[in-house]
């Protein structure tokens, strides 16, 4: 009786008490795990949103109902909701910014490539127009086969070009090395690898594999001469070149 007492004298006890219980509920929504930013899609933003709202929402519930509890309860649940959907719309501005960046470092990626090709298509114009022959070095560092980052780039904006262009011709990727020994073993392997990985790249690009085939060659000089570059450049080459026109 005393301790029944003690309560109903108490109505700040019990705006603490559903405040609490209230917070408890809309926690209980709550992934086990602990949320974290980002597109992971555990949502903290929309979470946390709901718990502060529903706290917030008790103490403003409790101070339009001077402390009775149906007050707590409605403006927990108000607040909550609140929370809920301004912690949502975080959560989507955070996604949408994620996508916008990921669309502008792609786009800035193809703006590369286009520069690129723009200034191998003039030069092609002044000393190789009938051939479409790139130094190596503009998809592969130095002896690597494995292609680097900037001429994937360059390798998806010219699959862009022949995806639909003479789309039942086949093309030939032609790996050129240099080497006093022309059965140089290691000018096979490379002049090999790098055919397969150009392949590879054009086909994640979009282009059928059906189209494409390989040719490795080691050559004894130069392919090309560009008297405005290193004359040496041209000692490793990738040539594409169309057929079935």
């Amino acid at each position: 009786m005393l301790l029944k007492s003690k309560l109903s004298s108490s109505p700040t006890a019990h705006v603490v008490a559903l405040a609490g219980l209230a917070i408890a509920t809309v926690a209980g929504c709550s992934p086990a795990k602990e949320a974290v930013p980002g597109p992971d899609k555990t949502f903290t933003g929309m979470h946390m949103g709901a718990l502060q709202g529903a706290g917030a929402g008790a103490v403003t519930g409790a101070q339009l109902s001077a402390g009775a509890g149906p007050g707590v309860a409605v403006g927990a649940g108000f607040g909550a909701v609140v929370g809920l959907i301004n912690g949502a719309m975080a959560d989507s501005s955070e996604e949408v910014d994620i996508k916008l960046k990921a669309g502008l470092k792609k786009e800035q990626k193809r703006q590369f490539a286009q520069q690129v090709l723009a200034e191998h298509y003039k030069r092609r114009a002044a000393i190789h127009p009938s051939r479409d022959i790139f130094p190596a070095d503009v998809f592969f560092p130095g002896d690597a086969v494995k292609m680097c980052p900037t001429g994937v780039s360059v390798v998806e904006e010219i699959a862009r070009m022949n995806e639909f262009r003479l789309p039942y011709s086949r093309i030939v990727i032609a790996s050129y090395a240099k080497a006093v020994n022309p059965e140089s073993a290691y000018a096979a392997h490379l002049t090999e690898e790098r055919a397969k990985e150009f392949v590879n790249q054009l086909v994640r690009a979009g282009i059928e594999p059906r189209r494409l085939e390989t040719r490795v060659i080691v050559v004894d000089a130069p392919v090309l001469i560009d008297p405005f570059d290193d004359p040496t450049r041209y000692d490793q080459a990738i040539e594409i070149i169309p057929i079935d026109r």
